[in-house]
């Protein structure tokens, strides 16, 4: 077998793993969703009683004080419904497999470590030793100290250090995509 036929494997060998990765992740995030949708439905009909309720108590009040009200707990609502999703995202995250989580763990080294990074696992690793292997066949120097971070790793480099945890990750994409979420969820 010649080097150029056993890159082509190795390359397609990873985009197909790459795509599984993918499709599986694409069907958790449908699942997150689709559940959303129904906890959003349930609490929509919840807060739908509730401001009814309200309205009623304060007819004397003014329409805008009413109004102000409504949306103060819609948002408060809202605001719980997508920090469910990103609560279960991260529950997701320390549920991957051994396999899936190393697979994750390396591509995270790809995308944000840089030469001479020394990696610190999170205490909370789920499979540290397979992790630790990963790392060090990787290439990467790896920190015997555990960091205090839910999940992930922390990364302490030459020029700047990163925290690579599983909740930095999520707020990241939490500050990202909150608005689109919301807008599918909610559907407004």
């Amino acid at each position: 077998m010649s080097l150029e036929s056993l890159k082509e494997r190795i390359l397609s060998d990873a985009e197909n793993e790459a795509e599984t990765l993918v499709a599986a992740a694409e069907k958790k995030a449908e699942a997150i969703e689709a559940e959303a949708r129904e906890e959003a439905a349930k609490n929509r009909e919840r807060e739908e009683a509730e401001v009814a309720e309200r309205i009623r108590a304060l007819e004397e009040g003014s329409a805008a004080t009413v109004r102000l009200e409504s949306k103060k707990f819609n948002l408060k609502e809202r605001r719980r419904v997508i920090d469910t999703v990103y609560e279960r995202a991260l529950q997701s995250l320390f549920a991957l497999s051994e396999k899936e989580s190393t697979e994750l763990l390396l591509r995270l080294l790809k995308a944000y470590a840089e030469e001479g990074d020394k990696v610190s696992l999170s205490e909370d690793y789920p499979y540290p030793a397979a992790a630790e292997k990963a790392v060090v066949k990787a290439g990467y120097k790896l920190s015997s100290a555990r960091a205090k971070i839910k999940g992930g790793f922390y990364l302490y480099g030459k020029k700047c250090d990163r925290d690579v945890s599983y909740e930095a990750l999520l707020r990241e994409d939490r500050e990202e995509y909150q608005a689109e979420l919301a807008a599918k969820i909610f559907r407004t």
